[in-house]
């Protein structure tokens, strides 16, 4: 397939070009292909972006609830089909377990999924180190540890070691950034049902301690590490300060801090948006949108529940942590671009190309060789009223975008196609 008159978005800005694609990779990237003997397509009314790369899902997951274990809307089907919707050819779901329950939750993929895909594994203090290195023979490069929530936090000491290990074999390290000593301390204060209680309970400063701390581990260890879903404008700035001392950390964030501010919990609805950290101040929103060129990667932190789990708990603390927002992923970013918030390079490096660099996925990324993974997007206003997957509600629905998913390919194959998901089977990306 040869796609002609292609604007097309890079880490340089947009290119005008034609594209060549062979046996699901891009072979040729040039002005004036010849069009002899090829099937063509003009695609002159479309911004064709790399495929994006989602780095932060739970799909196929449990919420550990003080009543009952509570399973996350979307699985791996339905989740892929919900990340090709919002042009994203890639997503990278957090497992946990020794070696068998990794197995089975890669064979559930691989059999399952319309999107390519990979994992991080969820690690703590008891995680032995063959499990790490186990990890590791099956494509699994990149380990989350936790610094909240009482059975899963991890202490100073444990982090360290899990940081050498992780050093020691070439991986990346996550890390969920609360306080969780404080958190318990505060929730304790906070006691009730008020949704907004539960942005009191984790105030940003829980967050900006933890950050800064585990900073400081990154930068003794020497591991090449990121910070998931930051919310607050200030970590953002702790994060900067210690990558300029030579810190190999980065930051992510995702939609829902760039769109949402703690106003909504005030809402009658106002458990839907309960994810941890919680939303910010509108003030605090707004910096972090200032901020992005900060920003290293956006991903969605999908873990979407159903209403019945979400709405009226006795307590907040009650109420499944997360929310579902890997469809709007990529319309938010590009709406933010096309509205002059932050370059369309940036939107495409957050998006594709530094997830790509961070997370050792050598196939992806618009160049040539490479696998053809093609988002075609279109500048028009719209407002959500409407959603892939198995959520019955969006926190997204009557937001305003800029940005329209049109179509999406995966390695050349149209997987996508306004509103309509197409036949397709993901692998399994391979990592270095």
């Amino acid at each position: 397939m040869l796609f002609k008159n292609v604007k097309l978005g890079t880490p340089k800005g947009i290119e005008e070009a034609d594209i060549l694609v062979e046996e699901g990779k891009v072979v040729k990237i040039s002005k004036e292909i010849s069009t002899i003997g090829k099937s063509t397509l003009d695609s002159s009314e479309f911004l064709v972006i790399p495929g994006a790369i989602d780095g932060h899902t739970h799909f196929n997951s449990r919420f550990l609830g003080a009543k009952e274990v509570i399973p996350t809307a979307d699985d791996y089907l339905s989740g892929s089909e919900v990340a090709l919707s919002g042009g994203i050819t890639t997503y990278l779901n957090f497992i946990e377990g020794d070696s068998t329950q990794m197995k089975e939750e890669v064979e559930l993929a691989s059999s399952t999924s319309k999107a390519d895909f990979g994992f991080h594994l969820i690690v703590r203090g008891s995680t032995k180190k063959e499990d790490i290195e186990k990890a590791f023979s099956m494509n699994i490069r990149s380990f989350k540890i936790f610094m909240a929530y009482k059975n899963m936090m991890s202490s100073d000491s444990e982090i360290i070691s899990i940081a050498e290990e992780v050093k020691r074999l070439g991986g990346v390290l996550a890390v969920h950034a609360e306080n969780g000593d404080i958190i318990e301390y505060l929730k304790q204060r906070f006691n009730g049902k008020d949704a907004l209680f539960h942005a009191m309970s984790r105030p940003p400063e829980v967050e900006e301690e933890a950050v800064n701390r585990f900073s400081v581990i990154s930068y003794f260890t020497n591991v090449k590490s990121y910070v998931v879903h930051i919310s607050s404008p200030n970590s953002l700035k702790i994060i900067d300060e210690w990558s300029r001392k030579g810190g190999k950390i980065k930051a992510e964030t995702c939609p829902h801090y760039l769109v949402f501010d703690e106003s909504m919990y005030k809402r009658n609805d106002g458990f839907r948006f309960i994810m941890s950290p919680p939303l910010r101040s509108k003030e605090a929103r707004l910096e972090l949108i200032r901020s992005l060129n900060k920003v290293y990667s956006v991903g969605s932190d999908y873990a979407g529940y159903l209403s019945k789990y979400k709405d009226s708990p006795s307590s907040y603390s009650e109420v499944p942590n997360g929310v579902a927002s890997t469809e709007f992923l990529v319309p938010t970013i590009y709406s933010l671009a096309f509205r002059g918030f932050i370059d369309l390079s940036q939107a495409v490096k957050i998006t594709s190309t530094n997830p790509a660099e961070l997370y050792g996925l050598e196939r992806k990324g618009l160049e040539e060789g490479k696998d053809a993974d093609l988002v075609f997007l279109k500048r028009e206003k719209y407002k959500v009223k409407q959603w892939h997957g198995r959520m019955d509600h969006s926190i997204y629905e009557g937001v305003e975008y800029d940005a329209k998913v049109y179509r999406t390919y995966l390695r050349g194959e149209l997987v996508y196609e306004e509103g309509e998901i197409k036949g397709s089977k993901g692998t399994q990306s391979p990592r270095i």
